[in-house]
């Protein structure tokens, strides 16, 4: 039992204990931003080890001591990058925060190493292994955000969305779209709609980087695909994979991950759509606590819920 996969469940739950005692420091001037900073600590602390605890690798892969110094280290650079947000912008607080980009580029290799272990089917492992490419784009952004720069022209709120963006819908998104891939695999379900799912949820994040950078056009786009991904998503979590669950709990938790995706994707391209309209409909700040919070909270979190209880409870059968 004492794995590294639960040394990382133990580290997001420590996490969130450290989390909620990171509530109460306020560490910006306005309040939208306040909120979209603890959001980005919660997905430190929390999000991230609890989606590394779900894909720890067989042994004979070779990639069990890459593993093992990945979840070792998460929590010191998680501390690292919190410590970051309680100094000035500028080259001190972006040495913090490089701790987690670190981090992050380790984890992206650990997933190249599954890769070219097993190949690029099955597809649900190939979306996991995107989700752990994607990170050290968040990992990018924050050290961009907390040095103080504003390359291209971004305003920091951008900027800081960004990070915000790539680790949950980068990187705990096309994790648990594999999960759900996982179950689906010993049942009979729609194939081809799962494939639509996992193609839209890893092609779309580069067609939303593009629309920031070049044209907000792009960014709709990619919102457009990405919405029916994870609706198709929602679709298969709650007719083929629910039912495949024995706890009630763990099926409420599913539920509430596919309403709230729905809706916070409503509200994703709502925006999108007023970028490409030149009309204001929903306010970033307004965005940060909808749109932010239903994918946060509503989704990631209970949908990263689900597979945790899961995979603890599988550990436990494999122990006894």
């Amino acid at each position: 039992m004492n794995s590294p996969s639960t040394f990382a469940r133990w580290s997001a739950t420590a996490g969130v204990l450290v989390w909620l005692l990171l509530l109460l420091p306020v560490t910006a001037d306005s309040a939208h931003i306040e909120l979209i900073h603890k959001v980005i600590l919660f997905a430190v602390f929390v999000i991230v080890p609890l989606g590394l605890s779900l894909i720890a690798p067989d042994e004979q892969r070779g990639s069990l001591s890459l593993y093992k110094i990945v979840v070792a280290a998460q929590p010191i650079a998680a501390i690292a990058t919190a410590a970051s947000f309680f100094f000035e912008k500028g080259l001190l607080s972006a040495l913090l925060a490089s701790t987690w980009l670190i981090v992050n580029a380790l984890i992206a290799f650990f997933g190249l190493t599954r890769l070219t272990s097993r190949g690029f089917y099955p597809l649900n492992e190939l979306s996991i292994d995107a989700g752990l490419f994607y990170l050290p784009v968040a990992g990018v952004w924050l050290v961009v955000y907390r040095l103080g720069i504003q390359p291209f022209g971004y305003g920091e709120t951008i900027i800081l969305l960004t990070a915000v963006h790539f680790h949950f819908t980068g990187f705990a998104t096309p994790i648990i779209a594999g999960m759900s891939g996982r179950v689906l695999a010993a049942r009979e379900y729609p194939e081809k709609v799962f494939i639509v799912a996992i193609f839209g949820i890893v092609a779309a994040m580069p067609l939303v980087a593009a629309g920031i950078t070049f044209t907000p056009l792009l960014g709709l786009i990619g919102t457009l695909l990405l919405s029916t991904a994870l609706v198709l998503l929602a679709v298969l979590n709650i007719g083929w994979v629910r039912p495949a669950i024995d706890s009630a709990i763990s099926r409420t938790l599913l539920t509430i991950g596919a309403v709230s995706t729905c809706a916070a994707m409503v509200l994703a391209c709502l925006y999108s759509y007023s970028l490409v309209a030149h009309t204001v409909i929903l306010t970033i700040p307004l965005m940060a606590v909808t749109h932010g919070l239903l994918n946060a909270f509503g989704f990631v979190t209970c949908s990263l819920l689900v597979w945790t209880r899961m995979s603890y409870k599988n550990a436990r059968k494999d122990f006894l």
